[in-house]
């Protein structure tokens, strides 16, 4: 009996340093693809970091999960605990989705961004329409700055429901007939 309980340790063991091995090669091999795009896209290194960092967290969270059910971690009373935290968390941070669509936003401008860093753009928004030269791209908001330098922080889940116009870099801006200078 004491041979069997051991050698089920030992294979459990091995599993584990099995989901480990294979998720650093997993996400490691995935970094090494989001560097190479980013590279070819010319992104910032910050940019860049950032999905690298995301994809770092979300390893370390498959990892702890896998091997929690591997070693039969039940977690009956943690469940009671984390639904009660979580119910918690609910309520005061009710703008949570906000933060997870500006994440997702992100990572899907990441990879199909009509526009880039130093691309002049114009966000059109009804009254709120702004136009300027894209001078950071991250997780949660991109920012943006006018001719005259006022930058503006846009969140990135408003850049997936807007209408963005990227501007010919030596053109003078198109003005509508909305948005046109009053005459005098």
């Amino acid at each position: 009996m004491e041979n069997f309980v051991l050698s089920q340790n030992v294979l459990r063991f091995l599993f584990s340093l099995g989901i480990i091995v294979g998720v650093v090669l997993v996400t490691a091999l995935m970094r090494k693809i989001v560097r190479r795009f980013g590279e070819r896209r010319r992104y910032t290194p910050n940019r860049i970091f950032q999905v690298i960092v995301l994809i770092n967290t979300t390893g370390i969270l498959v990892v702890f999960v896998l091997l929690s059910a591997l070693w039969g971690f039940t977690g009956h009373g943690f469940m009671v605990f984390a639904s009660s935290i979580f119910a918690l968390a609910g309520i005061a941070f009710f703008a949570a989705w906000s933060i997870l669509s500006n994440i997702t936003a992100a990572l899907v401008l990441f990879f199909h961004a009509p526009f880039g860093v130093m691309d002049r753009v114009r966000i059109l928004d009804g009254d709120n329409t702004v136009t300027g030269r894209v001078r950071q791209m991250g997780l949660f908001f991109l920012i943006l700055e006018d001719e005259n330098g006022h930058r503006f922080s846009i969140p990135n889940n408003v850049l997936m429901q807007r209408t963005v116009l990227r501007l010919a870099p030596n053109k003078e801006i198109p003005q509508d007939q909305k948005h046109a200078n009053p005459p005098k």
